[in-house]
């Protein structure tokens, strides 16, 4: 490289210096500038030694910036021994007389990085050189401006070749200056992106500035996103280019992208959420052609989750939800969407399914996959699902239609027994609207206080065949109707299931609680001794798992006036374990209260005995459909729960009482309590004090049942 320097220089007609520093680049800087201050001449040609007007040998080892002007306070050395590239500048030169001599001074680097070969070419006349001058100032504070911006930026001739280049361009490409140069930077452009580049490029070309959001490769092939802006420019000798600048944004892009995937997907799973789901199925709607298969959507909610939940924990149950998203993934096709709703629901959209059994038959491929169970801290846990399908038609205008009529599928698999499909018909339709009505005509109901509550009598076994004049009534039971104008008496099965599936079942058994408190209090005026001495009230799990419960009823037996202890809440077992802990936790206050507690339906569930004798209960009322077996010779299951209670402390109380011979058995078995329709149906409470008196017969055999 020096050889080559100095043969140039002895036949070059310009002054020419080679000039050096004494130490190497530092490492780590690409492109970096070196102070004229540290540069010494190592060697000069005759045209040098004529402008400078020295003698031969006489500018060997002198310092660079002694042979240059003295600088006035408010100039700056120009950075021109750069690292890499060619740099060049407009100054003056001090001769040795003392006159000073415009130059423009062009370095160019040798490959050591410590040696640059510098050619000082004199300028014009006094006024071309000011003009120059001005030129050079301003050329320098737009060289300073671009070379120190942390923006990359470039300048591109007309044939699309890198005129320069700043540091921060070559840092974002992880190349060096002199690698770029002179080539063709749309190289460095993704593919993808070239198409709208060009654009850019002809738009700039044009005297038009451009700006798109591309990718550049880097020379580790990494892709950088950039947002490029170009503005035209031209220059004498070389036409119309443009001056471009690329913004690096590529982590932010990747934020946003996230962010964007969080809003769309679920966290837990990693499945479509509601949103993309809903788009997803918009996006069919409109696209279906008119020989394209209608949409499928089948909707899952699993049966049962909330016992794994409650009994294995939270994590048990989130483990088991990506579980199921994997069985799902792992059965639809390409091109099929999965989904999470929700809770523990999911959805599945398809299209190409011809007709409904193929659409049962999708349902039912998904849920066989689900029934294969999963295993979770080596428990085997059986899973299922009820499952809802419908085919979108032309009354399917949005997604919300579809996934409505998926719902009216999904809780008919439910009525029939859940784990199994079910698909939305005209029938179910039907069925579903009535639903809606009914609910809407309860909301009536209950406004306009049109339920009214019957009453059940509970009798001691020993004195219930004397005549209700002269047996002992411990107790009454609370049973709420509705009699409707059109519809007759509204099944009271029907109307619990309403209002507990449509939030309306607090509002209802605050009405039973409030109504049966206020009965109680009634009879002590209108029948004295003969009057109940407790009343009895039905608990729902939605109940029971109301925080407001227990001050629902402190306040009701406040306003009421009703002693605590003359108030019996009947609980069910499924009741219990549908908020498990919470539920004891909210009896237990109950019971501090003063009221007492029965569990109802008792044998039909699954409590654990262990768990029985922690909770505080009163009584314990045994299934009516065991009493129907003592009938058909099987009194085992009657005789375990009577034989339970009473090794507990607790009243026996068997209901569903319906022959003598059943009322016989179960006093041999030692049931405290009974009631039924052998001794009394529920009555009105102004029937109820007729029949205590004795002035209502009792019913007669065919009168008798539930």
């Amino acid at each position: 490289m020096m050889r080559s320097l100095l043969d140039a220089g002895l036949a070059a007609s310009d002054p020419l210096l080679v000039v050096e520093v004494p130490t190497g680049p530092r490492r780590g800087r690409r492109a970096s500038a070196v102070p004229l201050e540290q540069a010494r001449v190592l060697w000069a040609n005759r045209s040098c030694h004529d402008l400078l007007r020295t003698g031969a040998g006489e500018l060997l080892g002198r310092p660079v910036v002694r042979l240059l002007a003295p600088l006035t306070p408010d100039q700056l050395q120009p950075l021109v021994l750069r690292r890499g590239r060619p740099a060049r500048a407009h100054v003056e030169v001090l001769t040795a007389d003392g006159a000073l001599v415009p130059v423009l001074l062009q370095a160019l680097p040798a490959s050591t990085g410590r040696t640059w070969a510098i050619s000082l070419t004199p300028v014009g006349t006094p006024a071309e050189r000011a003009a120059q001058q001005r030129a050079g100032a301003q050329e320098r504070r737009f060289a300073a401006l671009v070379e120190h911006s942390p923006v990359a930026t470039i300048i591109s001739e007309a044939g699309l070749r890198l005129a320069h280049v700043n540091d921060a361009f070559c840092d974002l490409l992880g190349e060096v200056q002199a690698e770029l140069l002179g080539t063709a930077w749309i190289d460095r452009v993704a593919p993808d992106d070239l198409p709208a580049v060009l654009e850019c490029v002809e738009r700039a070309l044009g005297g038009a500035p451009a700006a798109a959001e591309v990718r550049l490769v880097r020379s580790d092939g990494q892709h950088r996103w950039v947002n490029l802006r170009l503005s035209p420019t031209s220059s004498p000798g070389h036409g119309a280019g443009f001056v471009g600048t690329a913004e690096d944004f590529t982590d932010r892009r990747a934020f946003e992208e996230q962010l964007a995937h969080q809003a769309r997907h679920d966290a837990l799973t990693g499945l479509p959420n509601r949103t993309a789901l809903v788009e997803s199925m918009a996006r069919r709607l409109t696209a279906g052609g008119p020989d394209a298969s209608p949409m499928t959507c089948v909707f899952l909610d699993l049966d049962n989750f909330k016992v794994i939940n409650d009994s294995l924990g939270h994590d048990a149950g989130d483990r088991l939800l990506v579980a199921v998203a994997e069985r799902l993934r792992s059965v639809v096709r390409a091109g099929d969407l999965v989904s999470r709703w929700g809770g523990d629901e999911f959805v599945v959209v398809c299209d190409g399914v011809p007709d409904e059994p193929t659409a049962l038959d999708v349902g039912e491929q998904l849920l066989d996959r689900l029934r294969e169970g999963v295993e979770l801290d080596g428990v085997r846990l059986d899973v299922a699902a009820s499952v809802g399908v419908t085919r979108a038609t032309s009354r399917h205008r949005t997604p919300d239609d579809v996934l409505a009529d998926c719902d009216i599928a999904m809780y008919r698999a439910k009525r029939a027994g859940r784990d199994r499909v079910a698909l939305c018909d005209e029938a179910a339709r039907a069925l579903a609207h009535e639903a809606l009505v009914l609910t809407l005509e309860l909301r009536e109901a209950l406004a306009a206080k049109h339920l009214t509550v019957e009453y059940q009598p509970v009798l001691d076994s020993a004195d219930a065949g004397d005549g209700p004049e002269r047996c002992a009534l411990p107790a009454v039971e609370a049973l709420v109707r509705w009699r409707h104008p059109q519809r007759g008496l509204v099944p009271p099965d029907l109307l619990v299931e309403t209002a507990e599936a449509n939030g309306l079942i607090d509002a209802v058994g605050l009405f039973v609680l409030r109504e049966a408190c206020e009965q109680a209090l009634r009879w002590d005026v209108e029948l004295g001794d003969l009057a109940p001495r407790a009343v009895n009230v039905n608990l729902s799990a939605i109940q029971l798992c109301s925080p407001h419960l227990v001050d629902d009823v402190a306040r009701v037996l406040a306003q009421t006036g009703l002693p605590p202890e003359r108030l019996c809440l009947e609980v069910t077992e499924t009741a219990l374990m549908a908020d498990g802990d919470a539920a004891s936790a909210r009896l237990l206050r109950l019971r501090g209260m003063g009221v007492r507690i029965a569990l109802d339906d008792f044998g039909t569930g699954y409590s654990s005995l262990a768990r029985l004798r922690t909770l505080p209960l009163d009584s314990l009322k045994v299934d009516r459909s065991f009493v129907v077996e003592l009938s058909q010779g099987h009194p085992q299951v009657a005789s375990a729960v009577i034989g339970l209670a009473r090794s507990l402390g607790l009243v026996a109380v068997a209901e569903g009482v319906e022959s003598r011979e059943q009322a016989a058995a179960l006093q041999a078995l030692g049931a405290q309590q009974v009631q039924g329709w052998l001794y009394a149906r529920a009555m009105a409470p102004a029937d109820l004090v007729a029949w205590r008196r004795g002035e209502l017969r009792q019913p007669s055999q065919e009168q008798r049942g539930t």
